[in-house]
């Protein structure tokens, strides 16, 4: 099972996302921060940060992930698809059918300590205005991260 931490934030009309993807022993597969010019309320940045966690899965062809956030009202959403009939439902739900019968996920709610390295790529895709996809190769910034994450 690959565990994916989302999640996004919103600043000067912008929005960033970070997303960290590990595996059962913690070790990291991916991760991938970025900023978009868009200017969205907390809970669609969020959604976004979602969609970005589901193609990085589908890029790397994961079949078993659940899916970790710090926005238990996404989750919550998530959670209950059957019953949320607005906007957001429909696009949840149209999102998820992206993914298709042969992968499975889960959705887990996870307090902010426990989403630091994601949160903080947020702030690094924020300050350094760019959009990236890390494998092995990447900045020390994001080293620093991750192993803070992992030590914490």
């Amino acid at each position: 099972t690959v565990k994916i931490n989302f999640d996004a934030a919103v600043k000067d009309r912008k929005t960033s996302f970070g997303i960290i993807a590990r595996d059962h022993d913690g070790f990291v597969l991916g991760r991938r921060a970025g900023v978009l010019n868009r200017n969205y309320n907390a809970e669609w940045a969020e959604l976004y940060a979602l969609e970005e966690s589901i193609k990085l899965a589908r890029d790397n062809t994961w079949v078993w992930f659940e899916f970790e956030s710090d926005c238990a009202s996404l989750i919550n959403r998530l959670r209950r698809l059957n019953v949320d009939f607005s906007t957001m439902g429909h696009c949840i739900r149209a999102l998820l059918n992206f993914l298709g019968p042969c992968f499975s996920f889960n959705f887990n709610w996870a307090p902010r300590c426990c989403n630091k390295a994601a949160d903080q790529l947020c702030s690094w895709a924020i300050t350094n205005n760019c959009t990236n996809t890390f494998d092995m190769d990447y900045p020390m910034e994001i080293h620093n991260i991750v192993l803070n994450d992992a030590i914490n």
